[in-house]
């Protein structure tokens, strides 16, 4: 008979007596939207977060990734000079106010293409780091594939509509994506070049004294909560007003780490309705969540004994820290799983997981629960007992 020792479970799953209910009502605004914790990818708040909409200037986050990428791989230097030709600066829309034959570095343009949105900017980038804007977009699409954004395409790197000239009544073809999958984008750009990222999208002015160019950032949330550092505005008429938005959540007594919110808008009619829409999905995920850790690396966990043999002794430990982000009136359960354990065992070996979840159901994070100690020098003696135990 197999005895287990838990020194550890029941602290770990105490939890608030309350239970946490999410409201359904905090963004009034837009057609779809998420807010998303970027750490642990859990989703705080969602509203039709899958609906396939036309994405605006958020495609611009791709197109900046694509440039940030070819920069870390060499293959472009953020000193390149690109010079501005027709099909660069007859652009329309939102604009960098590129000339033809001008001369820009490509750092410039990307500072260009996020903080005052320039579509003219977005396709000097393409043609700079793709040889072709087509093949640009191919990589874009491309991207997007690799990093599970499953319903989105891109068309161009702007997010400007196409219309069929011959055929004015026609659709125009968009970029089209999803909440879910912006946020996606977001939390892959902080994972992996955040410093590149913020460097640019935390600027709330940029100023370009060489070409007499000075202009706020289209982000409005960064002049409003100081600790808002990205990501992106979008506008077409098909889009409405589009935002994909990041804040910093500093470390407190509640919130045992700094953590980081990632949350996208889409199709509010209205700017301030997409300001709206986005400070309260921000102040309900900084005000109604914690970082909680509630596993320590090495932390003991109990012991087991192979065939109840007390000389058999397996000393078990979590296998690395567990962070989660936990709603303030939000219940913590945790499920222990274990393995049959046989000799020999050794150290390192897994050999069960816990795993801690909502009351209605949804996966907070797990951890492996591993051996601790060798058991494999078993004497004579004790083999003659293994074989006749129960």
């Amino acid at each position: 008979m197999q005895q287990l020792l838990i020194l550890f479970i029941i602290l770990a799953c105490t939890s608030p007596t309350l239970i946490y209910a999410k409201d359904k009502n905090i963004d009034k605004y837009s057609k779809s939207s998420i807010l998303i914790d970027q750490d642990t990818s859990r989703v705080l708040y969602e509203k039709n977060p899958d609906a396939k909409l036309p994405l605006a200037s958020l495609s611009k986050m791709m197109t900046f990734l694509l440039a940030i990428e070819a920069i870390e791989n060499n293959e472009v230097k953020k000193t390149d000079i690109i010079t501005v030709d027709a099909s660069i600066a007859k652009v329309r829309g939102s604009s960098y106010h590129l000339k033809v034959g001008e001369k820009v570095p490509l750092y410039e343009l990307m500072k260009g293409l996020m903080i005052v949105s320039g579509n003219d900017a977005a396709v000097a980038i393409a043609k700079h780091v793709g040889k072709d804007d087509k093949a640009f977009v191919e990589r874009m699409n491309k991207k997007a594939s690799e990093i599970g954004m499953t319903n989105t395409h891109f068309v161009n790197c702007n997010g400007l509509p196409i219309y069929d000239l011959s055929d004015p009544k026609k659709p125009p073809k968009e970029n089209i994506s999803t909440a879910r999958d912006i946020a996606t984008l977001g939390k892959y750009m902080f994972d992996n070049y955040e410093k590149e990222v913020t460097a640019i999208t935390d600027m709330a002015t940029y100023s370009y004294p060489e070409r007499g160019f000075v202009k706020n950032n289209t982000n409005a949330l960064l002049r409003i909560l100081p600790e808002v550092d990205g990501i992106k505005t979008g506008y077409t008429g098909n889009a409405g007003y589009c935002l994909s938005f990041s804040m910093k959540v500093n470390e407190t007594d509640k919130n045992e780490k700094e953590r980081r919110l990632i949350g996208v808008s889409l199709g509010a009619n209205h700017k301030d309705k997409r300001l709206s829409a986005s400070l309260a999905m921000l102040n309900y995920g900084r005000d109604n969540f914690n970082t909680k850790k509630v596993v320590e690396k090495n932390q003991l966990i109990g012991k087991k004994y192979i065939k109840g043999l007390q000389e058999l002794e397996v000393s078990l430990k979590a296998d690395n820290e567990l962070y989660t982000i936990i709603g303030n009136e939000e219940n913590l359960n945790c499920q222990v799983t274990f393995k049959e354990v046989s000799y020999p065992v050794k150290k390192g070996d897994v050999l069960g997981v816990i795993k801690y979840y909502t009351d209605d159901g949804e996966i907070l994070g797990s951890v492996n629960i591993v051996s601790e100690n060798d058991v494999d020098h078993a004497s004579f003696k004790t083999k003659i007992k293994m074989i006749f135990a129960d």
